[in-house]
């Protein structure tokens, strides 16, 4: 069964909205107005977005393109989980070379497909899609399958930030702390971050009005250099009125910046802890509002971090993400 532009559109979770263009389905985060209010090239990235269905069908047929854009990253994953267990990946690089500063290493972009072992019977297959570099799919084919069902979850999360929320330098889509975060929550992920993103009111305010269940808010740490303590007071205030306007009564873990390797200096927005402090005065102003400390959610260790200072790998994610769960159940 080859999947038709009606079945992929039914299947898929976490987007604004789909297309199919010349040869191509391409998947969105955000509605045209949200993408307006900051028109970054990373923000057309499918970061958190996923094919999630049941089906009988046996194989797994994928093929895929990706593109250069305007992000440092250009490795990527495909990740296919089958009965909630990673099956298998398209990816451009072998695991030996996703090791130290592997960020900015050139990987080669273009058509990719792959064949997956789906299994016998009824499974749930998800197509978590990357959050590094633009990508689309070509073509979806599940062999021996007499149907296919979409699989809604229940619950919706809406995650705001910077690059760390949108996932890079996580090899595994699957393996960012908000997509595990969602799957813990079973709920549907909307990730609204992107990298170089600090707190943008203008982004909230043109919110599509999705239904949140929970929401997470993980800015700062670009803040911190890029603006000054006025300035970031300014903006982090307005966020936090506009997120109280469209979430008033929703669950909102508002996450001061993690630990990075170049805390101890005092940059454009004053020292480090000005910014964890300003970040708390402002939203602990709101009852649904749990302060989330972030400096120390990821261990002070530049091995767990794609780049060596700043964004997690993969290990670093799962002690984000074992970490800032805690704060999640706690208050549930």
């Amino acid at each position: 069964m080859k999947l038709t532009s009606e079945q992929i559109k039914n299947v898929t979770v976490g987007a604004s909205h789909v297309t199919f263009e010349d040869g191509l389905y391409k998947f969105f985060r955000y509605t045209d107005r949200e993408y307006k209010t900051e028109s970054k090239m990373n923000m057309l990235i499918p970061a958190g977005i996923q094919l999630y269905f049941k089906t009988d069908g046996n194989i797994l047929n994928l093929k895929v393109e990706t593109r250069a854009i305007d992000v440092p990253c250009t490795y990527f994953s495909f990740d296919i989980i089958v009965n909630g267990r990673l099956a298998g990946t398209i990816q451009n690089a072998a695991e030996e070379d996703l090791k130290g500063n592997y960020g900015y290493v050139k990987f080669p972009l273009g058509k990719f497909q792959g064949e997956f072992e789906l299994g016998k019977g009824e499974k749930t297959v998800r197509i978590v899609l990357p959050h590094s570099t633009a990508a689309y799919i070509e073509e979806v084919e599940i062999t021996g399958a007499t149907y296919i069902e979409p699989v809604k979850r229940n619950k919706t999360l809406v995650a705001y930030g910077d690059s760390i929320t949108q996932g890079y330098f996580g090899v595994h889509p699957s393996k960012t702390y908000a997509v595990r975060i969602a799957d813990a929550l079973d709920a549907e992920l909307y990730n609204k971050a992107f990298g170089g993103a600090g707190f943008s009111p203008n982004l909230v305010e043109a919110s599509d009005g999705i239904r949140a269940d929970y929401v997470i808010v993980a800015y700062g740490t670009n803040d911190w250099g890029g603006y000054d303590k006025d300035f970031m007071r300014k903006n982090t205030q307005e966020f936090f009125c506009n997120i109280q306007k469209i979430y008033p009564d929703t669950p909102t873990y508002v996450i001061t910046p993690i630990w990075r390797s170049d805390w101890e200096k005092e940059k454009k927005g004053g020292l480090f802890s000005d910014v964890e402090n300003t970040i708390t005065e402002i939203f602990s102003q709101a009852e649904n509002v749990t302060i989330v400390p972030g400096r120390d959610l990821v261990p002070h260790d530049t091995s767990l971090f794609g780049d060596l200072w700043l964004h997690p790998g993969d290990k670093g994610m799962e002690y984000y993400y074992n970490n800032l769960i805690k704060f999640i159940t706690k208050e549930m």
